[in-house]
């Protein structure tokens, strides 16, 4: 049974000055599809700070936190901080920012946790375009334990037991891995007992659009579209990219900081900033032959490196023939 509430949604958003252009488009993406009222907290991935962007109250990780563990940061721990700040009530979802959210939320925030202190989906379960699976997702797939995407999350505040802090110093103890934590996995479910009840895949499709898409996750950091020209659903996120901007969603200032800090392209940004009327023609051709371009160098670099294999196979072989 699922449990409705008339409460605003509450929900985290994990950024960055660098990644404020898709973020906003990501909240545009949640206004545009859900009816209920939106509680939007952005956490700054870099300092840690969550900012409710209604209020402009601030909330922020302990000193030191991300520098405690080597391959810590504050954008990867801070999600896990969400049920403090919430002071452990009510229910609270997580997105990274590199989403677009294609279906009202409050069906996931309104989802049958059935006991559990967390939904996500699982990796052996996910929708993904197969070069992000060929390239990183494999082993996480073909791992013996079950593992979970922590991109997006709902979280049942009251019944998490643990702290951020006590989370760091667990993991310096080798209580359990911090792959284990990010991907929810056995060592770290077992240490708290934690039921990761299972959420439907359309709920975070990875680097691909379907029919029953509800939530597209750009989560290849080689093809993100703002960042890239050859990603082959480009159009999608184009679409509500330009969308924002025509609602006066995303500020000038907001791009022009993007841009200065490589998170977007040149592209996008004069995208953004051109007339209506030739913003089509001019960002197929320019994407066109900026995407072509990649493509062929990525097709001349294998083939390079097929060439200096089958040399060194030569070479080998000529070594033991004389």
């Amino acid at each position: 049974m699922q449990t409705n509430s008339v409460e605003p949604i509450r929900i985290f958003i994990g950024s960055s000055l660098k990644n404020s252009v898709e973020e906003a488009v990501m909240r545009y993406t949640l206004q545009k599809y859900t009816r209920a009222p939106l509680d939007i907290h952005v956490i700054d991935g870099i300092t840690g700070v969550s900012k409710n962007l209604e209020t402009g109250e601030t909330k922020a990780l302990p000193a030191g936190i991300a520098e405690t563990i080597p391959e810590a940061t504050a954008f990867s721990y801070a999600r896990w901080a969400i049920p403090e700040w919430c002071d452990h009530q009510g229910r609270a979802l997580y997105f990274d920012s590199d989403q677009l959210a294609i279906a009202d939320i409050a069906e996931l925030w309104n989802y049958d946790l059935a006991g559990g202190m967390l939904a996500a989906v699982q990796i052996k379960q996910v929708k993904c375009h197969q070069y992000y699976i060929d390239h990183f997702l494999e082993p996480l797939i073909q791992a013996d334990e079950i593992l979970h995407l922590s991109s997006v999350m709902v979280i049942d505040c009251e019944k998490i037991p643990w702290n951020i802090s006590q989370l760091v110093e667990l993991m310096g103890q080798n209580a359990f891995s911090s792959t284990s934590l990010m991907n929810l996995g056995e060592q770290f479910r077992q240490y708290f007992n934690c039921q990761v009840t299972p959420l439907p895949r359309e709920w975070n499709h990875l680097n691909c659009i379907a029919r029953d898409s509800k939530l597209v996750h750009f989560t290849d950091l080689t093809d993100q579209p703002w960042r890239f020209d050859h990603n082959d659903i480009s159009n999608l996120w184009e679409r509500y990219y330009l969308e924002a901007i025509d609602a006066n969603f995303i500020p000038q200032e907001t791009l022009d900081i993007a841009f200065a800090k490589k998170g977007i392209l040149p592209r996008i940004k004069a995208l953004g900033e051109m007339p209506k009327p030739i913003r089509r023609p001019v960002n197929w051709v320019w994407r066109t032959w900026n995407g072509t371009t990649f493509e062929l160098n990525r097709w001349l670099d294998h083939q390079r490196e097929r060439l200096k294999f089958g040399w060194c196979r030569l070479t080998q072989w000529t070594s033991i023939r004389t």
